[in-house]
């Protein structure tokens, strides 16, 4: 069966499940059994480690320029908000802040420098049924 996207090509995701949803840009992994493994490179979530998301190619797009300028937004302002939580020392709110801020140090550097393949040491696969937080 012919596949859209290939491996390592970089996508716009929306990711959306019952539990949770998530609009990102990925890079694609691999293609299995109908389905995409795309790595999170940088959106609006606080992650504390990079995520493999399993998705459907109907949840993949070619992204542009905006999109992926309006990521980049999104993941260096995630970055602020938890280095000004720290500093204000509020950062109550997150769990696993040491984790997430070394993660979101880490992705932040990623998209501005346009590093796309490169990869954080820690990563867990999400599963269409796990709940992202």
């Amino acid at each position: 069966m012919p596949r859209k996207y290939q491996d390592n090509q970089l996508v716009a995701t929306y990711f959306a499940t019952r539990r949770v949803s998530a609009r990102f840009l990925g890079v694609v992994q691999k293609y299995d059994s109908g389905k995409y493994y795309v790595r999170y490179i940088c959106g609006d979530r606080a992650l504390s480690c990079d995520r493999v998301f399993e998705c459907h190619t109907r949840e993949l797009w070619e992204p542009d320029n905006t999109f992926i300028d309006e990521m980049q937004a999104a993941q260096v302002q995630m970055y602020n908000s938890i280095v000004r939580s720290r500093a204000e020392r509020t950062h109550a709110y997150y769990a696993n802040s040491n984790e997430r801020l070394i993660w979101s140090s880490f992705a932040a550097k990623r998209i501005l420098g346009s590093h796309f393949f490169r990869t954080f040491p820690v990563t867990q696969m999400v599963w269409r049924t796990d709940y992202v937080c």
